[in-house]
């Protein structure tokens, strides 16, 4: 586990914040190296959150190579008194993913035949598969309202699929630490969504 800093209350440590904002400024004056080095920082993790949210390799690529497309051309956009830059990333990696959906979901709208239109094949299928758009949005929007500690945290762990330990080890922080991040953002996403993933809109399939 790295050396422990004193730990910043938004995620990670001091030290690791610094390091990583002055990589986005580097990259800020165009230098193609420190675009790199973040991109083999946080690539893998943003792979991970955005084809969880998508559902497919091909869309998930594409929300990554969007991220550092903005980290590249919008640099000044990031605020750090906001937040890490990992944070920041996540966050556009969601937006992007989502927005990847919309599309998605318009442009099979209007390239479908308008046979289909006339055809009633497995209503229930489909019911259920915007059902579970929906409820992915949902997660996606709770995340948005947790703190930037616990949502880091979270997303790393289940998102990201790291272990306990290294989350911790991704972060700078204390192996309990860690496990309190992920342990109280849970909770909270439980408190935020209640029953609402359970529960089925009328007529669709249990």
């Amino acid at each position: 586990m790295p050396e422990r800093t004193v730990t910043d209350p938004d995620g990670g440590t001091d030290a690791r914040r610094d390091e990583e904002a002055a990589l986005l400024a580097r990259v800020r004056d165009r230098d193609e190296r420190a675009l790199e080095a973040l991109y083999q920082r946080y690539a893998g993790a943003l792979y991970s959150l955005a084809y969880q949210v998508t559902g497919g390799d091909r869309f998930a690529q594409d929300v990554v190579q969007e991220v550092f497309i903005v980290a590249w051309r919008d640099a000044q956009r990031f605020d750090p008194s906001r937040g890490s830059v990992g944070a920041w990333l996540f966050g556009l990696a969601r937006h992007k993913a989502i927005d990847v959906l919309r599309r998605e979901a318009t442009a099979r709208r209007r390239s479908a035949p308008e046979v289909d239109l006339e055809l009633e094949v497995a209503p229930d299928d489909v019911d259920h598969d915007a059902w579970q758009n929906l409820r992915r949005e949902r997660v996606v929007e709770a995340l948005r309202s947790l703190p930037a500690a616990q949502r880091e945290s979270v997303e790393l762990a289940f998102f990201a699929g790291l272990t306990h330990v290294e989350v911790a080890e991704r972060l700078g922080i204390p192996l309990g630490t860690a496990k309190t991040r992920i342990r109280t953002g849970l909770l909270r996403l439980r408190d935020i969504l209640g029953d609402s993933l359970s529960e089925m809109p009328a007529g669709s399939r249990a």
